[in-house]
């Protein structure tokens, strides 16, 4: 008997290919999904107690839809940041130059339309991109703050909700989502993408504090508040994979 979370491998081959899958047991799935990430791993989301036989049954009806998601992403050009001179980062839409120094202590900082990264010598150059990373997001999540909560000022009113406490994660699969106690989290990769899909997300949430469903009722909701929110979604849809630190 599993408990908890459990993983297990499997391959499923589809024109001549051998995909490697993983599959997660939850005792919190009821219904089992598959899931194709931007780095083209497949992960296989499966209820307690159903054996690899039958994962493999239900993984192999849907090889071709896989194979074509595993050569999607493994064509896509790597997006790969550095975090130095010359490069830029995108904000709400917006490109800001990148000036990084040397000094006695590590911080990011952003002023005057540029980010600033300072880092202490000794360090080597993978240390560094890391480390340039962590005080990005760290940053990202602080100067995030103020044009999301306008957001949510603009909208709650609008959506007949109180204004919800905002709080700034980095999540793996969700873009935004809410708390139990009518909070909502957004991803800090919302940060990179532009402004409008930032809208969506806080408008998204908002609406899920009345209707905790994607039924007919919540995505009329989301349409009266922002008739342009399917323009949000084809940029997600598209171009989410850009939007990594």
């Amino acid at each position: 008997m599993r408990s908890g979370k459990a993983t297990c491998p499997g391959t499923v081959t589809c024109n001549g290919q051998e995909i490697p899958y993983t599959i997660i047991y939850s005792d919190r799935s009821r219904s089992w999904a598959i899931e194709v990430k931007a780095d083209a791993s497949v992960i296989v989301r499966m209820p307690q107690n159903i054996p690899p036989e039958k994962v493999r049954t239900l993984v192999e009806t849907k090889s071709e839809w896989i194979y074509q998601q595993v050569q999607k992403y493994t064509l896509r050009p790597q997006i790969s940041r550095r975090y130095t001179d010359g490069e830029t980062l995108p904000f709400l839409g917006q490109d800001y130059p990148v000036v990084r120094k040397t000094g006695d202590h590590a911080k990011a900082e952003f002023t005057d339309g540029q980010f600033y990264i300072t880092l202490p010598d000794g360090f080597t150059e993978s240390d560094q991109t890391a480390i340039a990373r962590d005080l990005i997001i760290m940053l990202y999540r602080r100067i995030g703050t103020s044009p999301l909560e306008e957001i949510i000022r603009h909208y709650s009113p609008l959506a007949e909700v109180d204004p919800p406490r905002l709080r700034i994660r980095m999540q793996e699969r969700k873009w935004g989502c809410c708390t139990p106690k009518n909070g909502i989290i957004v991803n800090a990769r919302t940060l990179l993408a532009p402004k409008i899909v930032a809208e969506y997300i806080v408008v998204h949430e908002l609406v899920h504090l009345r209707f905790r469903h994607h039924q007919k009722t919540f995505w009329n909701e989301v349409e009266r508040l922002m008739p342009t929110y399917r323009d949000a979604e084809t940029i997600l849809k598209n171009d989410g994979w850009k939007f990594v630190f």
